[in-house]
């Protein structure tokens, strides 16, 4: 058996791996528990680098490009966040001292050092309700956060407009979900990181302030609103990179809920364009509305089976768990085996 380390954040004692440790009940972890037991069967036991101390590691895998490599292992990447979030995660320099990139970033992209990997997502088929099971009209599920600076692509702000209007012309048709909306929005920079300890300051002396009327309060699974909705308005937190495509789109398509969604370029090139409405489509949010109202029953059954169809076609192999795990112990167990034979599996 050899060992390997998995650096996701400062995480210790094999979190990441822990059922019911994520912030969205678990399933935010999901895609490392199956990429342990993948790497298991190849002979490697992968844990956070505390519970390897003192054994010889073969091996470490970095979730996003960080700054410390160490010289005495080879050293992996998969690329999470977007280049305007990481900056460090389009640093040329750095990513070169890795063995191989795994990124969704086509701008770096060779199929050389740069491979081809989606964001992981549980793709489970369900049954779902239909129409007339779900009491929510449109929902958002998002946290109230900024990018930490000001930035064009920024789509926090866009999130914000549609929750003003919602809250002023539909509030009946509209619920927010989501964690930090107890205070007013919050925005990008150093004044902005000031202005949002100051709103928790003054949410803690004066609880009963809602900034957001449409806020409901947090979740504990995404799935316990996305069941109930018609429609979900499923905005990226920015217009990043070609390829940016997070699970947003996917938590509604395995839940049967229609998604209005808003991302980068290129991003649903490879979704069939009747699964999902297209937000930038529309001139206005008043338009969007009007839109969303003018669906039926029948129509919402056509995204519903559109979804469902898209879920088990081959063409969603590439946002599975499977295949992300799958990508990762291959193309890394591929190169070990180039090295010298003490860092080949057993």
């Amino acid at each position: 058996m050899l060992y390997a380390n998995l650096v996701v954040q400062r995480m210790r004692d094999n979190r990441p791996f822990t059922p019911g440790a994520g912030p969205n009940g678990g399933d935010f972890f999901l895609p490392w528990r199956e990429l342990r037991a993948r790497f298991a069967d190849a002979g490697i036991e992968l844990n956070t680098p505390d519970r390897n101390e003192g054994r010889e590691v073969a091996f470490e895998l970095h979730l996003n490009a960080q700054r410390q490599l160490p010289a005495d292992r080879p050293c992996y990447t998969f690329l999470y966040e977007d280049p305007l979030v990481r900056p460090l995660n389009a640093n040329l320099a750095q990513l070169a001292r890795y063995r191989l990139v795994f990124t969704w970033n086509e701008e770096l992209i060779d199929n050389q050092h740069f491979r081809r990997l989606e964001y992981p997502n549980d793709l489970t088929v369900k049954e779902v309700p239909g129409w007339d099971g779900r009491d929510l009209f449109c929902v958002m599920l998002a946290s109230n956060k900024a990018l930490r600076h000001p930035d064009p692509r920024n789509l926090h702000d866009k999130r914000v407009e549609a929750i003003r209007f919602f809250e002023a012309q539909a509030p009946e048709l509209f619920s927010l979900y989501g964690r930090g909306w107890g205070i007013p929005a919050v925005r990008p920079g150093a004044w902005g990181r000031i202005r949002k300890r100051l709103h928790e300051w003054r949410a803690r002396l004066q609880p009963d302030l809602k900034p957001f009327p449409s806020w409901r309060g947090g979740v504990h699974h995404k799935s316990e609103v996305l069941l109930r909705a018609r429609f979900a308005l499923c905005y990226e937190n920015s217009r990043g990179a070609p390829g940016y495509l997070t699970e947003k789109i996917f938590d509604c398509f395995t839940t049967g809920c229609v998604p209005v969604y808003v991302g980068g370029p290129r991003a649903t090139e490879h979704i069939p364009r009747d699964c999902y409405i297209d937000g930038d489509a529309f001139g206005s949010m008043a338009q969007l509305l009007q839109a969303l109202q003018g669906i039926d029953a029948a129509r919402f059954a056509r995204y519903q089976r559109a979804m469902r169809e898209f879920l088990l076609s081959p063409a969603s192999t590439r946002f599975s768990n499977a295949h992300f795990c799958r990508t990762l112990v291959e193309g890394i167990t591929a190169d070990l085996a180039q090295l010298q034979p003490r860092a080949q599996p057993a």
